[in-house]
């Protein structure tokens, strides 16, 4: 009993202490710095598709780095165990949540798109394949030079994985429980019919 107490108090302490620690500036600017230096990660990514040059994408991807560390400075201990904590709790609230038809759709949509890009990939391949020659290993297909294809397989091989798992979570903890059900084999529990001599 006493050893119960002793845990219970231990565990109020804790809470008191994580509230407090979530008041603090400590807590806010360490925030504000893996927030943002992600941000400029994704940046660091997204804009040399939109001509951005090697160093200036070198010089975001540096940045964002540079802050994202830095905030395990101001976080430390009790605050990777509060964004571990939040980002748990909110993926297993989404994911065991009541899914709507709306979202249903969009789920099984993205899982459907995983296919999609692999019959995509598999065409590609073939077509490169059948056109390539002694003279001419690396053909066109669909326009595209053979740098631009391999790009093209690299998203089509990304964008497929991602969609499809973000698909799953989308659906929801019912579904993929439903569709475990289809590897399951359970016997038929009807009653079994005489054809030859019927009731």
């Amino acid at each position: 009993m006493a050893a119960t107490k002793q845990q219970i108090k231990g565990e109020a302490m804790a809470a008191t202490s994580a509230i407090e620690f979530k008041k603090s500036y400590r807590y806010r600017i360490g925030m504000t710095l893996i927030i943002v230096g992600h941000l400029i990660l994704v940046l660091a990514i997204v804009l040399p598709f939109l001509g951005l040059g090697a160093s200036g994408a070198g010089f975001l991807f540096a940045s964002g780095e540079a802050m994202a560390w830095l905030s395990i400075v101001f976080l430390g201990k009790e605050g990777f165990k509060e964004i571990k904590g939040k980002i748990f709790r909110t993926a297993k609230a989404g994911f065991v949540a009541p899914v709507g038809r709306l979202r249903h759709y969009i789920g099984i949509f993205l899982v459907f798109f995983n296919g999609l890009t692999a019959w995509t990939l598999l065409l590609l391949v073939l077509l490169i394949s059948s056109r390539a020659t002694p003279e001419l290993p690396t053909p066109e297909v669909w326009g595209l030079d053979w740098s631009q294809q391999n790009d093209l397989a690299i998203f089509l091989l990304v964008a497929g994985e991602v969609t499809f798992f973000i698909g799953i979570y989308v659906l929801g903890a019912d579904w993929w429980d439903r569709f475990r059900q289809l590897f399951i084999w359970k016997p038929v529990k009807s009653q079994a019919v005489d054809y030859m001599n019927p009731p």
